[in-house]
């Protein structure tokens, strides 16, 4: 069972600085035999030292904000994508999850604009949420969910994600090393998605590659590990608020390590 699995790596202790190498013994695993580039790119971001999120007692102002400046409290230029994303499919009444949010709320408030009855955000960071939408936004540890993943199986409509996963596993943000580590949280969201259930997912793509401890990139290997158990229903960009065929070209359009944030609709098969 994928949460039992996650659970046992959470248990590693994790040395207090994160790591900036990959473990030796692990480098086949993350490489994936050599196919994906390595470089370095470190960054130590660990949560327990990190600012805590803030404007989560403040959502009804956020609620009043234009796409514009909503969009303007995500640090990720490309975050458009997934608003144009949920621009063509609506979430009216839908019970849905958002995994990895920064410290403002806005990927929340997003999915609340588009019609979504309420939402489940997972956090390691305490916050206080606003009174009155206390029943439409919930925070729940990671710990939490692994421990009561009977209480979320196929319960949810919808889930939503962007530039996330990708940081999933190199220990970044304290978290444990884990070659496998997007993979994983792909499995847990389809774990918690209904039949049918909508996943909005915005990631790097690009070659397959890892700038450790940054970031992956996704190419078609890596993407085609990360879509099981999904059909790739669309894709959006930043750039226009029509979707896109995503061809080889233009996946590899840019230079080794260099990306490009889209967002893919996939339907848990």
């Amino acid at each position: 069972m994928v949460f039992e699995d996650w659970y046992t790596i959470s248990q590693v202790p994790q040395t207090e600085t994160p790591p900036s190498q990959i473990p030796k013994d692990q480098v086949d695993r993350f490489s994936l035999n050599g196919y994906a580039a390595l470089q370095t790119m470190y960054f130590n971001d660990n949560r327990e030292t990190a600012d805590h999120p803030g404007n989560w007692d403040n959502i009804t102002c956020l609620m009043k904000l234009s796409k514009t400046d909503l969009l303007a409290l995500s640090p990720h230029k490309e975050a458009e994508s997934i608003y144009n994303a949920m621009d063509n499919f609506p979430l009216d009444g839908m019970r849905g999850l958002v995994v990895g949010s920064t410290s403002q709320p806005w990927l929340e408030v997003m999915v609340l604009q588009h019609g979504a009855r309420n939402v489940v955000t997972i956090q390691r960071n305490k916050f206080n949420i606003q009174e009155e939408f206390r029943n439409r936004i919930s925070a729940i540890f990671p710990v939490y969910l692994a421990n009561n993943w009977q209480k979320f199986v196929r319960r949810l409509d919808f889930a939503a994600s962007f530039s996330s996963i990708q940081h999933t596993g190199l220990g970044r943000y304290g978290d444990p090393i884990d070659p496998i580590g997007d993979l994983r949280e792909m499995q847990k969201i389809k774990c918690m998605l209904k039949k049918g259930g909508i996943l909005f997912l915005g990631v790097p793509f690009g070659t397959d590659a890892i700038h450790f401890n940054a970031q992956r990139y996704y190419g078609p290997i890596r993407l085609a590990m990360l879509f099981q158990g999904f059909e790739w229903v669309a894709t959006y960009s930043a750039d226009s608020e029509k979707r896109f065929d995503l061809d080889t070209l233009r996946l590899h359009s840019g230079s080794l390590f260099k990306s490009t944030h889209y967002t893919v609709v996939l339907r848990k098969l």
